[in-house]
């Protein structure tokens, strides 16, 4: 290849880098937010405009340093080393500013000049005030999104069972089947128990809303799976022995030493 081609090649594949790590970062602010299914809520249009706000930034900040008159490279004053032909190499100069446009955008953007009183609050003015802006817009976005798609398959999932039967043994089943959940989400979701058991609200309407808490935490799959062992032991009527008699369906079941009919 021509030094041309070497040379575009090499700027395309830093631009390529820096972007990664302003879309890494951007992703995982994420995916920290949405416990329920952070990877269906990332792939909402308002959380990739979210990302590509991040991912722009680290390219515009390669673009500065790529354009201004500054050198990052080693020095021998750095490592004590006698001096190179070129003060750490090219390879060198690439690495140190693909690492500073990216790390040094995403903290520009989330840094502030100064904190403002307003009311009971303090409000930060600066870079971080306009990405907390659409931060929020973005979860308002990404919670609209999903509101229906979890609600229908929340009372999908709760309408086989009573909030009577299951309010306090579900929360436990769920939690046991998980093993990184914190004492401080258990405690929070304790008070979001309570108040629905509170509630004045019918008991389908409970059931619903103790499912949209334990998603929140557990996620949807772990939800189902622990209301339908639950449901089992409720048909059972709590008895094991019971439960595993349980006559299997008759498009599944077969006796042993029986071979498959065949349809003529």
């Amino acid at each position: 290849m021509s030094p041309e081609t070497l040379e575009l090649l090499a700027d395309a594949s830093q631009y390529a880098a820096v972007c990664f790590i302003g879309a890494f970062i951007g992703i995982g602010e994420l995916i920290s937010r949405y416990k329920d299914d952070p990877f269906r809520a990332i792939a909402n249009p308002h959380a990739f405009t979210y990302t590509l706000v991040n991912v722009l930034a680290a390219a515009m900040a390669l673009l500065a340093l790529r354009t201004m008159p500054w050198s990052i490279g080693i020095t021998q004053n750095m490592v004590g080393l006698a001096p190179t032909a070129n003060e750490g190499g090219v390879a060198a100069q690439r690495i140190g500013q693909t690492l500073l446009a990216g790390f040094g955008a995403m903290g520009i953007l989330r840094s502030s000049a100064f904190m403002v009183r307003s009311g009971d609050q303090d409000v930060a003015i600066g870079p971080s005030a306009l990405l907390q802006v659409i931060l929020s817009a973005t979860d308002r976005a990404v919670d609209r999104a999903r509101a229906k798609v979890r609600a229908e398959l929340v009372a999908k999932t709760m309408q086989t069972v009573s909030f009577a039967q299951i309010h306090e043994a579900l929360p436990v089943l769920a939690f046991s089947m998980m093993q990184n959940l914190s004492a401080s989400e258990k405690e929070d979701f304790a008070q979001e128990l309570s108040q629905i058991r509170q509630s004045t609200i019918d008991d389908k309407a409970k059931s619903i809303c103790l499912g949209l808490s334990l998603s929140n935490l557990v996620g949807q799959d772990v939800l189902d799976a622990a209301v339908e062992a639950l449901r089992n032991t409720v048909v059972a009527g709590g008895n094991p022995e019971k439960l595993a008699h349980t006559p299997t369906p008759p498009a599944v079941r077969q006796e042993a030493g029986t071979p498959p009919s065949v349809s003529k």
